[in-house]
């Protein structure tokens, strides 16, 4: 197993990424936004897009940063649009800039078939062979096909629910995997509770990924408020 990888195992790993949109976009937010993670105890975060990871890279050579590469859908794009890590150049981007792992969307879709992904996959591997790779994937199927490629290191429930809405994280893929294939299991989608990290430990999962729930003020509060105002509706 890679140093990298094994340095994941049993972490609670912070997402620090903001959006054009947010008020928290750019590189030095970031920067501030994973310190604070480290404060808290991270020891590993992912961080989106290259200027975002030489910045997190900078508070410390010993900080395990994931990296990837967003290419975000246009409007009217539908959701078999690839959008994490893409391509090879978006890959290389993130080893680039400092990244000691690199995810990538590990989707098949209508726009990108079980063949050019693992032709991506093998091509990252062989110009990278140190750089840990974590598959995004969105269903069994998916994981399958990467675990079954010996071109990843790590198998993680991230999309998990964008094609189909469920609620909470996504234990029993969790517990598939951990059943079927030998590679680590990051759980990652809808941790927004404590109740939610011990059901996906109780399934299995190696390593937890938390980014909305800690990273983005502007759902938690909407979160809360729209908790607050329904209470308030059911008392008139």
């Amino acid at each position: 197993m890679k140093t990298c990888v094994n340095a994941c195992l049993g972490q609670l790993i912070v997402s620090c990424q903001a959006y054009e949109d947010t008020p928290l976009y750019g590189a030095e937010n970031m920067k501030r936004m994973v310190q604070s993670a480290m404060l808290g105890g991270a020891k590993v975060v992912r961080c989106c897009w290259p200027q975002d990871i030489r910045a997190a890279r900078s508070l410390s050579p010993d900080l395990i940063i994931i990296g990837i590469n967003k290419v975000m859908p246009q409007v009217g794009d539908s959701l078999d649009d690839v959008f994490i890590t893409p391509t090879f150049e978006k890959a290389r981007e993130v080893v680039e800039a400092g990244a000691d792992l690199l995810a990538l969307d590990a989707r098949i879709t209508k726009k990108r078939g079980k063949s050019e992904l693992l032709e991506l996959l093998h091509q990252i591997r062989e110009a990278f062979p140190n750089i840990g790779v974590m598959a995004d994937c969105a269903a069994y199927e998916e994981c399958q096909i990467c675990a079954q490629s010996g071109a990843v290191d790590i198998l993680s429930t991230t999309l998990s629910g964008l094609v189909k809405p469920i609620e909470g994280p996504d234990t029993e893929l969790v517990r598939q995997l951990k059943a079927d294939f030998t590679l680590p299991v990051n759980a990652e989608g809808r941790i927004w509770e404590l109740k939610d990290i011990d059901a996906v430990v109780e399934a299995g999962a190696d390593m937890i990924t938390i980014g909305t729930a800690i990273t983005r003020p502007h759902l938690i509060t909407e979160r809360f408020l729209n908790h607050y105002l329904q209470l308030q509706d059911h008392a008139e």
